[in-house]
């Protein structure tokens, strides 16, 4: 395993050519490497491919072997509450999001965890959270980042890639470096009390901040734009009655034309 000095953290990389899950592998790893006197303080764990990939709300992530960006970052905040674990949701959608755009790529954040680009998935991910008592003891992001893969699967839903973004092939351990390094620059702002600065951009880059768009909740289809997003991750929606309505995870999802 190799160790670099990123942000003040001691960042430890595994990567393996096959995963079942970097999500499960980072779980294992974390266990026994963070027992050890010389632990990293995080754990990046990336994969040239996996075989039980997930997403949000057990949907699996589709991707072709080595074309792809497929890494959890493992992490132990030193006082992150449980009611506002959400805030490393919003490290790695920032994370990804600079990312991008370093290589001309424009996107906005999908709530809860996607990232589009011309209407279209990018990225997503996947957080796993630790709990120990009302604080956070533990957690793993996973990070999916299409790269260069050009052709999707039947049953992958509107993807794109940076290569068909940006009309060229990308380097994937640079695209690595460059999103960890994202990442810890935004987790180091958590850690240091920045996190208002955080959601704050976290909000201007959602789809749906600055126009109204259809979302879909219980009760149908309704029309909204974002008023914010609170720090348990839940979504304020101002309707075009004015009415200002609330929801959490899986209670309203976004409808993006061609759905």
């Amino acid at each position: 395993m190799e160790c670099e000095l990123i942000d003040g953290y001691r960042t430890g990389f595994l990567h393996l050519a096959c995963a079942d899950s970097t999500n499960l592998v980072a779980k294992r790893e974390a266990q026994r490497l963070f027992a050890d006197e010389c632990r990293p303080d995080v754990l990046v764990v990336s994969a040239d491919e996996q075989t039980a990939g997930r997403g949000q709300q057990g949907t699996v992530w589709h991707s072709s072997r080595g074309e792809n960006l497929l890494l959890s970052i493992v992490v132990r905040p030193s006082s992150l509450v449980a009611a506002e674990s959400y805030a490393l949701s919003v490290v790695a959608a920032l994370a990804l999001n600079a990312s991008v755009a370093g290589y001309g790529v424009e996107s906005v954040i999908k709530w809860p965890n996607d990232l589009y680009c011309k209407g279209k998935k990018l990225a997503g991910i996947l957080s796993e959270v630790d709990f120990m008592g009302s604080a956070v003891a533990q957690a793993v992001v996973g990070i999916g980042l299409n790269v260069n893969q050009k052709q999707f699967c039947e049953m992958s839903r509107r993807p794109i890639s940076l290569s068909l973004a940006a009309g060229r092939d990308f380097d994937c351990v640079e695209v690595k470096r460059r999103v960890v390094g994202e990442f810890m620059r935004h987790y180091a702002m958590m850690e240091r009390g920045r996190a208002d600065e955080l959601f704050a951009a976290y909000e201007n880059m959602l789809m749906g901040r600055r126009e109204n768009m259809l979302f879909r909740d219980a009760q149908g289809v309704f029309e909204a734009r974002v008023e914010s997003v609170q720090r348990d991750g839940r979504l304020m929606l101002r309707r075009c009655d004015g009415t200002l309505s609330c929801y959490s995870f899986k209670e309203v999802e976004s409808v993006v034309h061609g759905y």
